[in-house]
């Protein structure tokens, strides 16, 4: 068998994920062909491809926002069955699936492929079309999710197996940095709230911000690569004006690995009140490894596991008041007997072995469909 990895992305959790889905895939299949496309090279053995987007598909992402017509989906998957073709790929595991995916468009491939479906968006907000006919596509025999809310409604609809893959985040890498003390300073011993990750709209940045001001005796650390483009002017003034505020640091740049870990557990409280994001987060592995508890959201799958594992609060990100309630809460450890240690199994580097072992198998639906009973029983 050969097996192709792609993400042509390469920011915020996407170079995590293909370093360890390729290190796991060697160990499980030491003698399979394993070829993958990204941007950069890993140390795992594995043939390199380096891919990023055409520049051509940024006017086709327009024109098929336009038109509603499959113009990129297309050529997302032209450019894809190229590197299939190259790589004489039996099966491909897209590690971010999402602009492959359209309501009217079925792609004809030679090769199995499984997708990696980060925002399903149709299952769980209006927006947006269900892209049900390429996932039903006959050479798409089985569809990992990061949201386990909607595994059993879209096995339903599109009549396959359906799998949660684990939200995992190696938390082991730690390093200490000239920043890292640099925050302690600035904070003075006041609790610190960390916003850390790439800095985009639906991160509800401006609404902390706003606390900030009024809440001196917080310290607000905002951490990570900014996309002004995707800020609103107000958030935009916001973030100037935070640059003269006492009890707010701005670390507006690229963070490795190792120090996100490092200013993640830093923190006493994660905060991540996303506005429209109903999906699935990493957060929630740092959050439960280094027992900071989060603020998100009241609704989507980020809110169903707080409050399962009751490890953090929830609230309306519209609304200032109750994002402070909420970061109150969490501060006077009214968090109750958090399961931090159910959820880091259940998101462990050891769950992400089990579901890909079926990506390996001969018949990966058989496979698939045999995991799914597996953890059903265990339900039970």
């Amino acid at each position: 068998m050969r097996l192709l990895l792609f993400d042509e992305a390469f920011l915020g959790h996407h170079a995590v994920w293909m370093e360890e889905i390729l290190r796991v895939i060697r160990d499980l299949a030491p003698d399979c062909h394993v070829s993958y496309a990204f941007p950069r090279a890993f140390e795992t053995p594995a043939t390199h491809i380096e891919w990023r987007e055409p520049t051509s598909h940024h006017l086709l992402r327009k024109v098929q926002r336009w038109t509603g017509r499959p113009w990129l989906a297309a050529a997302k998957w032209r450019a894809l069955s190229t590197l299939a073709a190259a790589t004489r790929a039996d099966r491909v595991l897209l590690l971010y699936a999402d602009e492959f995916l359209h309501d009217a468009y079925v792609p004809e491939v030679p090769f199995e492929w499984v997708p990696i479906y980060f925002h399903p968006r149709f299952l769980r907000a209006s927006s947006g079309g269900a892209p049900l006919a390429t996932l039903r596509s006959r050479t798409c025999p089985a569809i990992y999710v990061l949201d386990g809310g909607i595994a059993t409604a879209l096995s339903s609809l599109v009549g396959k197996p359906v799998i949660r893959i684990p939200d995992f985040c190696p938390s082991v890498g730690r390093r200490e940095t000239q920043r890292c003390e640099a925050v302690r300073s600035a904070a003075a011993g006041r609790p610190i709230i960390g916003a850390i990750g790439p800095v985009t709209r639906h991160k509800n940045i401006g609404s902390l911000l706003r606390i900030a001001k009024n809440r001196r005796d917080w310290h607000v650390l905002i951490a990570g690569l900014v996309f002004p483009q995707a800020l609103t002017p107000t958030e935009k003034s916001l973030m100037a004006d935070a640059k003269q505020m006492a009890n707010v640091t701005l670390v507006p740049e690229y963070l490795a690995h190792d120090e996100l870990n490092a200013l993640t557990a830093m923190c006493d409280v994660q905060y991540a009140a996303y506005t429209n994001f109903p999906h699935s987060s990493n957060k929630l592995v740092r959050a439960c490894e280094y027992r900071t508890p989060l603020v998100v959201a009241e609704t989507g799958y980020m809110a169903e596991m707080v409050k399962r594992y009751r490890i953090g609060e929830v609230c309306d990100p519209t609304s200032d008041m109750s994002v402070t309630n909420a970061l109150s809460r969490c501060l006077s450890s009214q968090v109750r007997s958090p399961d931090w240690q159910g959820y880091l199994a259940e998101n462990s580097l050891e769950k992400l072995r089990d579901t890909l072992r079926p990506f390996v198998a001969l018949n990966i639906a058989e496979a698939v469909s045999n995991l799914n009973a597996g953890v059903q029983e265990d339900l039970a």
